[in-house]
């Protein structure tokens, strides 16, 4: 368990951001959560240091309620990934209100009964933790249970009852060592919750940043990109009024005005698309990989053409567990950009599709011989509304949308790309404890698929091998 323990991970606050919440209750609450969980493992390092530090001071009763106070931490801990958080909440901190009272009440000290007084410096972190894992509709527990830690300390302090296990054989002279603990282990815990609030606020502040930024975005959308199919259908319309009686020229504007239609259609399902990745926590499922690549290589057949050819190569389990949904329309994203932005020149125009499972993580290699991204633009293709190229008829939000969903799934994802040459997307899925559980062992093959053009299987890796360069684009969390 302690080995888990690191700053990395205790300062981690973007995950709670996967989870799509919007209303300023649930925020507030997925943020006491994560901080909550902060909590349990700071309480779990300490249970198990301060039952080491006890035993070798020989100080029994400390000693068994430190342990005691990690165990039930990890009760608490299992608790949470249950799925019961505020019960979660109110066993810990209930249980650190009621041990620090302990461990002040039985001194287990030859030295005196006041040698352990400092343990209620543990009560500022505690304190500020039930200050701060409790958020929004949850607040009035952790008011509640603040009031009871002052109500406790005060008492203990003026009533300054101990429980003598031993006989004072000589008041303690020198350094106070218990003092010390305590009060640098109640600075560290009080420093670590403060570290990981500022943490906190600073994502916070940065996802306000990004947020303001993708409005000022969507403003510019609304007013050009959603209003121009609308303003061109309108104009069309009125001139199929004017042309009424010529029957041709009636059709061939009520052809273009359902071209903006369909445009104006795209342009509101990406933005739905994106919005339900915001919103939507992740669905994992077990499903066949080579049945979301038909599915998708099939629906952009008709646009490619006839000399366009479609590549596949698996190596390991094909069948994985993983978001479906999101994956369909990353893959989909990425490979109709291959379609959409194939070189006109070529004889041999391919996506290649790349996959191989193994036992840490599945990974895609999509690579395309089209036209490339110029070297200036590669390192903003993932932004919103952006067009890498003059040639491009999109939205811009393609790339972006994959960007977040990946970003959603904890995957890693990178780009490279030479003007002119093609391009390659690569992804990365690390499987987690359930992926690993869900999937099923079977003995790992090979396979090669294609269609279209017999020539592209033939250059296909002088094609490859001439695409170099790597622009990474890590997600945070």
């Amino acid at each position: 368990m302690l080995s888990n323990i690191h700053l990395r991970n205790l300062l981690d606050v973007d995950i709670h951001f996967s989870k799509g919440y919007y209303s300023t209750d649930n925020i507030l609450v997925s943020k006491g959560d994560r901080v909550h969980t902060t909590l349990l493992s700071i309480v779990i390092f300490f249970g198990v240091v301060y039952t080491v530090i006890s035993l070798i001071q020989q100080y029994h009763y400390q000693a068994f309620l430190s342990f005691s106070c990690g165990v039930f931490a990890f009760f608490s801990w299992l608790i949470h990934r249950r799925g019961y958080t505020l019960l979660s909440k109110l066993v810990n901190f209930t249980q650190l209100i009621a041990f620090i009272a302990l461990m002040f009440y039985f001194p287990s000290s030859p030295y005196g009964e006041h040698i352990n007084d400092s343990v209620l410096a543990f009560y500022v972190p505690v304190l500020i933790g039930t200050l701060i894992a409790f958020q929004g509709k949850q607040k009035v527990y952790g008011l509640v249970l603040a009031v009871i830690v002052i109500f406790v300390i005060s008492f203990l302090i003026l009533t300054d009852i101990h429980y003598p296990e031993h006989p004072v054989l000589q008041n303690y002279t020198g350094s106070n060592y218990d003092m010390l603990f305590n009060i640098l282990g109640a600075a560290v815990a009080t420093f670590a919750e403060v570290a990981y609030i500022l943490a906190l606020n600073d994502r916070l502040n940065s996802s306000l940043v990004k947020t303001n930024h993708e409005l000022d975005n969507f403003i510019y959308i609304v007013s050009h990109d959603l209003r121009s199919p609308l303003l061109s259908t309108k104009g069309l319309i009125d001139l199929a009024k004017i042309k009424i009686d010529e029957r041709e020229q009636v059709l061939k504007y009520l052809s273009l005005a359902g071209q903006s239609i369909n445009n104006l259609d795209h342009i509101i399902h990406e933005i739905l698309t994106y919005s339900r990745n915001a919103r939507t926590e992740l669905k994992e499922e077990e499903f066949e990989l080579k049945d979301v690549v038909k599915e998708v290589f099939d629906g952009l057949r008709f646009s490619a053409g006839s000399g366009f050819s479609f590549l596949e190569e698996y190596s390991g389990e094909t069948k994985i567990y993983a978001d479906k949904n999101r994956l369909s329309t990353v893959l989909r994203n990425i490979i109709s950009n291959s379609v959409k932005y194939k070189k006109k020149d070529i004889d041999n125009p391919f996506v290649l599709l790349r996959f191989e499972n193994n036992n840490l993580h599945c990974s895609f290699s999509i690579t395309d011989n089209g036209e490339g991204i110029p070297l200036e633009s590669q390192h903003r293709v993932f932004e919103m509304f952006y067009r890498g190229t003059s040639s491009a008829t999109g939205t811009g939000l393609g790339l972006y949308i994959c960007k977040e969903m990946l970003d959603k799934m904890n995957a890693v994802f990178a780009i490279s790309s030479k003007p002119g040459e093609g391009t390659t997307f690569n992804i990365q899925l690390n499987k987690t404890a359930t992926s690993l559980a869900k999937e099923k062992k079977e003995p790992a093959f090979n396979t090669t698929k294609q269609s279209g053009s017999p020539t592209a299987s033939v250059k296909l890796n002088e094609q490859l091998n001439s695409i170099q360069g790597f622009s990474s684009f890590n997600q945070a969390g």
